[in-house]
């Protein structure tokens, strides 16, 4: 029988013969084409806030009028009726899938969605099955299969891997149709997708059961916050162990969250990173790109390999931050190069890329 370390060893074998062995590397690079801060706020320094580690869980001695604050100015923010802070979107989307999704119930996802969705609903009682990407009749399909059963629908307002908006209108058309509920994961979303970053469900005006925001993405912290009912709140608080089993955020980054937290700051942003959206769309005209042109994740397919690393390695060579995506991060044969576009991107940045492109791929 193959040992524990014996099987270790075989997958990490496995992984580097692929050469798909995942391993940490310092942010060292100059330029930065890689981070999730699409509006640059992560750099911004907020004033530190005085004992900041409350030592436990939320429902013990964790609670403090700062995390309270945050929930009620967020809430206030997208126009929910409330708001819950997690320690993460991961945790977020673990804790509201895996409590909420009982026997007899059906979750229906994207089959692209990010990895905390999926283990959510292994975690949870429900059945989850997937139907394609950003496809509404593949749905429809699977609704009208279990139609006699309880639904969710989960989606991304934005997803990462393929650059693309979910298609949350259509999707909400479907959940009202067939009486389910829409759980939207605005990771990416929130924060550049509307005029005041509020996220692509505030901005089309699509009723949720339950939406998922990150903090340290375009907000620049650190955490997630899931908007909902008082009800669905109440909930949580009692049966999402994420949430509950799970040392409370610091002051201090709660304290800055609050700080960043600003609809004016973040509107100007917003503006200055549809620029740059802009000013790259028109800057790689002569390249092609999967993602949709709106989007601040830019992603180039190759499917050449080595071709792919060679671009990879010669961004990195002039300190250009750039990540390659290969698989199982993706699957077989949709290897890329993704592209993070931020607020406070300069045009020679965008020029500096350019450059290694035409070099590496004409």
């Amino acid at each position: 029988m193959e040992s524990i370390e014996e099987m270790m060893k075989r997958r990490l074998d496995d992984r580097a013969s692929n050469k798909t062995l995942r391993s940490l590397r310092l942010n060292d690079f100059d330029v930065d084409f890689y981070s999730n801060d699409y509006l640059s706020l992560s750099t911004i320094k907020t004033n530190e806030c005085a004992n900041e580690s409350p030592g436990s869980s939320r429902l013990i001695a964790g609670h403090t009028m700062l995390h309270e604050e945050l929930e009620n100015r967020f809430s206030s923010f997208i126009g929910a009726e409330s708001a819950l802070l997690f320690n993460s979107g991961y945790s977020a989307n673990l804790g509201l899938l895996s409590s909420i999704a009982q026997k007899d119930i059906v979750i229906l996802y994207d089959e692209k969605s990010h990895a905390s969705i999926k283990d959510g609903i292994r975690l949870s009682l429900a059945k989850g099955l997937k139907f394609r990407h950003n496809d509404p009749l593949d749905l429809e399909k699977k609704l009208k299969l279990n139609d006699d059963k309880q639904c969710f629908v989960v989606t991304e307002g934005l997803f990462s891997m393929d650059g693309t908006y979910g298609k949350v209108k259509e999707l909400s058309d479907l959940c009202q149709k067939y009486d389910a509920k829409l759980i939207v994961d605005e990771a990416h979303s929130g924060g550049t997708f509307g005029d005041s970053g509020q996220g692509i469900c505030v901005e089309l005006g699509v009723k949720t059961f339950a939406t998922i925001f990150t903090l340290g993405k375009a907000f620049g912290s650190h955490g997630a916050i899931v908007t909902c009912s008082k009800l669905t709140k109440k909930y949580l608080i009692n049966f999402s162990r994420s949430f509950i089993y799970t040392t409370s955020l610091p002051q201090s980054v709660v304290n800055r969250s609050l700080q960043l937290l600003d609809k004016g700051q973040i509107e100007k942003r917003v503006i200055k990173l549809k620029r740059v959206i802009q000013e790259f769309n028109s800057i790689f005209s002569a390249h092609r790109f999967k993602s949709d042109d709106s989007s601040p994740i830019k992603i180039f397919q190759l499917q050449n390999e080595e071709k792919l690393r060679a671009l990879e390695n010669a961004c990195h060579k002039e300190s250009i931050g750039i990540k390659a995506i290969y698989p199982p991060t993706v699957p077989e044969g949709e290897s890329c190069l993704r592209i993070i576009l931020h607020a406070d991107q300069t045009q020679s940045e965008l020029q500096q890329l350019l450059k290694i492109f035409n070099q590496e791929l004409f």
